[in-house]
């Protein structure tokens, strides 16, 4: 997906994360739990938000486009993506054409 065809503020979103994590985050863990508190359905929310980063990711490791900083990211989201898709818990057709 092309980052400039998302919405101005998911675009801003992706900033403001990226800063977050290059840095500012103390503990990655304890922040994914702490998000657990969140409003029922802002969690299902970040859940999708997470689902569509762990896509991108999977996608790109069946096509080569990482290196050795995110290789263990990218192994991982491909790996649990698949089972997702073989559980029938999620559908992407074009996962098998990756």
């Amino acid at each position: 997906m092309d980052f400039m065809k998302i919405a101005e503020g998911d675009k801003e979103f992706v900033r403001d994360f990226e800063n977050f994590v290059n840095g500012k985050v103390s503990s990655t863990e304890k922040t994914g739990m702490a998000m657990t508190t969140m409003h029922r359905y802002l969690q299902q929310q970040a859940f999708k938000v997470m689902l569509g980063y762990m896509k991108g990711l999977a996608h790109n490791y069946r096509k080569g486009r990482y290196d050795d900083r995110n290789e263990w990211a990218s192994r991982l989201a491909a790996e649990a993506y698949a089972h997702l898709i073989e559980a029938d818990l999620i559908f992407d057709p074009d996962y098998d054409n990756a």
